[in-house]
């Protein structure tokens, strides 16, 4: 599991944490939905239901931050006709904190995926 310190290399950033928020997006936009869309137990639909909208609200703060963090270092992160150099990134204490959420929220979103998928 990746934990999030004060700082952050740009090869983590881009190559891990973001296409885990890519995934995290996609179980709940996609098969969370579906499971929701699917069930005909009430109380199955509550759960996945406040799930889903705990999810949602969790992703909105880590997407702000990751926002800010990403016009921060955009001089760094999108060079002008090259590829990016891999380099150690500072991260506030918001971005620090938005991160180590999204590395979380991946983890029980990956658990619940696994899940929904086996049903």
């Amino acid at each position: 599991m990746l934990a999030i310190n004060a700082r952050i290399s740009t090869d983590s950033l881009l190559n891990d944490l973001l296409p885990k928020l890519n995934a995290v997006e996609f179980i709940i936009g996609k098969r969370l939905a579906r499971a929701i869309d699917s069930t005909t137990d009430a109380i199955e639909l509550a759960r996945l239901t406040e799930l889903q909208q705990e999810f949602e609200l969790e992703l909105l703060m880590i997407h702000m931050n990751v926002e800010h963090l990403l016009k921060r270092y955009a001089p760094i992160l999108q060079p002008v006709d090259q590829l990016p150099e891999n380099t150690v990134l500072d991260l506030t204490e918001s971005e620090q904190t938005a991160l180590q959420a999204a590395v979380n929220l991946y983890n029980k979103v990956s658990e619940l995926g696994a899940k929904l998928s086996a049903e």
